[in-house]
C-alpha cells in the first residue's frame, strides 16, 4: 500500500501533475484540467489532463484534453483558463515550443474549442490568439499562463511574466474573445517573475493573485480609469509556497462562489527520496473567496467537503499542559477543528500530527499567541534524511475576544491548516515509520480547549 498517496486530495490517475488549469462549472458539473505529463512521474512533456465532478470531491478522469502539437513546433501545453460563452467552453493557453519558441522569449498564447459532450478539444485554426508582437515595443518574457474574465465594458485577460527584470500581470482586452489589445500593466511588483495570475471581481472591488515563485500572494483593490488595479490590501493565499501550495487559479461556479484551487508540489520528498512512487503532486482543497470590508480575503474549504466525514470523535473543556495529551486516535486521514481561547495565552500550543509512538517522528502545528504567529514545524516529520525539513509560517488574524478557530486537513503526506479565516498554511510530509499516525496536543502553561474534534475522512471516489 502507498502509505503517501491521499484519499481525499484531487491527484492524477498515475504520473506527473501540476498546475490547476481552465476549472469551470457548466451544467451542473464542475471540470478541472491539469499540467499532466502522461508518462512518468516526473515534469516534462506537459499536457492538459481533464476530470469532472458533481461536488469538488468526488471526481471522474476523462481523457487528455490537449497534447503537444509536435508538427506545429509546440512541445508543451503550459497553463491557462477556460471561457464558457453561450454555452460552449474554449480554453486559453500557453503553447512552448523549442529554439525560437522558448519560454522565456517564444512563448504563444493559443486556444482550443470543446465538442459538445466536452470530451475532445480541437486548437484553432486561427493560432496564435497572441504573440509577443502584441507588445510593440514593450519586452516581456516568461510571458505565460493567461487568465480570462468578463468586465461590464468586455472581456479582460491577464498573463504572468517579467517586466525589467521584475514580475507582472500584463493586461489585454477584446470584444469578441479573437481580437485582443495590449493596454499596459495590470500590476507590477517586486519580485523577479509572476507566475499564473488571475482575478476574482467583487462588484467594484478586484482580487488579483499571482505566484512568484514562492508564496502564493493577492493583492485586492478598484480599477482606474487607464485599468490599472489601485491596492488597498495585500496579503498572502497560503504560505506554503513550493512546500505545498503554489501555481493557484480560480473560477465563479454557477452559485455565485469564487472557488480557488491550488497545487501541491512534491519537492518535500527531497533529491533521494528511498521509494520509488508512480504518481507526483497533488491539488489541495478547493476554497471558497469572500472579499472582506478591510480589503483582505477570507478562505474556507468547500462546504461539500463534510460528505466524506466518517467516525467522528469530541473533547470538550480539554485540560492540557506541557506533557502532550494523546487523543487516543491513530489516523492518516482526518480532519480536526480547535477552538482555542487564547486571551490570558503567552506560550505556544501545540497539535502534533502524525506523531510515532515514541515521539521520533511528527508534524507539529504551533500557535504562538504572543508573536501572533503560526507555523507548521517539520523538523522531526521523517526520519527519512532527505526530505525536506523547514517551517512554513504565517501571521495569526486579528482575534476577537482572544478566541482562535483552527481547522486541519491530514491526508497522508498532506497538512491543510486554516487559522481564523485569513490564515492558510499548507505543507508535504512523508513519515517513514508504520506507527506515525497519532494526535496529540499540548501547552507548555496550561490550557483548557474548549472543543477540540476529530472526523476521520472517508477516501474520495477518483474513478
Amino acid at each position: 500500500m502507498d502509505i503517501y498517496r491521499p484519499v481525499f486530495h484531487f491527484t492524477s490517475k498515475m504520473n506527473w501533475m501540476n498546475d490547476p488549469n481552465g476549472p469551470f462549472h457548466h451544467n451542473g458539473e464542475y471540470h478541472l484540467f491539469y499540467q499532466h505529463n502522461p508518462d512518468k512521474p516526473e515534469w516534462g512533456n506537459i499536457h492538459w489532463g481533464h476530470a469532472k465532478s458533481m461536488d469538488l470531491v468526488n471526481w471522474e478522469y476523462l481523457p487528455v484534453a490537449l497534447s503537444p502539437s509536435i508538427d506545429h513546433g509546440e512541445y508543451h501545453c503550459y497553463s491557462g483558463c477556460s471561457v464558457v460563452e453561450e454555452g460552449k467552453v474554449t480554453l486559453f493557453y500557453t503553447s512552448i515550443g523549442t529554439g525560437e519558441r522558448n519560454a522565456t522569449t517564444g512563448a504563444e498564447q493559443w486556444t482550443a474549442h470543446g465538442s459538445g459532450d466536452l470530451i475532445t478539444w480541437e486548437k484553432s485554426r486561427n493560432n496564435p490568439a497572441l504573440a509577443g508582437k502584441i507588445h510593440g515595443d514593450v519586452k516581456i518574457e516568461e510571458w505565460r499562463d493567461p487568465y480570462v474574465w468578463r468586465d461590464s465594458d468586455g472581456w479582460r485577460m491577464v498573463l504572468g511574466g517579467v517586466h525589467e527584470g521584475k514580475g507582472c500581470a500584463a493586461l489585454y482586452r477584446s470584444s469578441d474573445l479573437h481580437d485582443w489589445e495590449f493596454t499596459g500593466f495590470f500590476h507590477k511588483g517586486d519580485e523577479s517573475i509572476w507566475e499564473c495570475p488571475h482575478v476574482f471581481k467583487f462588484d467594484n472591488r478586484y482580487v488579483l493573485f499571482y505566484s512568484p515563485s514562492g508564496e502564493v500572494r493577492y493583492v485586492t483593490g478598484t480599477v482606474n480609469e487607464q485599468l490599472q488595479l489601485q491596492p488597498n490590501a495585500t496579503g498572502y493565499a497560503d504560505h506554503g509556497g513550493w512546500e505545498g501550495f503554489y501555481a493557484s487559479t480560480g473560477f465563479t461556479d454557477l452559485s455565485g462562489r469564487r472557488i480557488l484551487l491550488g497545487w501541491m508540489p512534491e519537492g518535500s520528498r527531497g533529491e533521494d527520496f528511498p521509494l520509488q512512487l508512480d504518481w507526483a503532486g497533488a491539488l489541495a482543497l478547493p476554497r471558497v473567496v469572500r472579499l472582506k470590508d478591510n480589503g483582505k480575503i477570507a478562505m474556507a474549504p468547500v462546504p461539500e467537503l463534510s460528505a466524506l466525514r466518517g467516525d467522528h470523535s469530541v473533547f470538550h473543556e480539554l485540560a492540557v499542559h506541557a506533557e502532550p495529551y494523546d487523543t487516543g486516535i491513530h489516523s492518516r486521514a482526518y480532519e480536526a477543528y480547535a477552538e482555542l481561547d487564547l486571551a490570558d495565552v503567552t506560550d505556544p500550543v501545540v497539535i502534533s500530527v502524525l506523531r510515532s509512538s515514541g515521539g521520533e517522528e511528527e508534524t507539529r502545528i504551533v500557535i504562538d499567541p504572543s508573536a501572533m504567529s503560526i507555523m507548521i514545524d517539520r523538523s522531526r516529520s521523517s526520519l527519512f534524511p532527505g526530505t525536506h525539513k523547514s517551517c512554513i509560517t504565517g501571521k495569526l488574524p486579528e482575534l476577537e475576544n482572544g478566541r482562535l478557530d483552527v481547522k486541519l486537513f491530514v491526508d497522508h503526506s498532506i497538512i491543510e491548516v486554516f487559522a481564523g479565516d485569513e490564515a492558510c498554511l499548507s505543507s508535504r510530509i512523508y513519515p517513514s515509520l508504520a506507527d506515525s499516525d497519532g494526535l496529540t496536543v499540548s501547552a507548555s502553561s496550561g490550557l483548557t480547549v474548549p472543543r477540540f474534534e476529530v472526523w476521520q475522512m472517508k477516501p474520495a471516489i477518483l474513478i
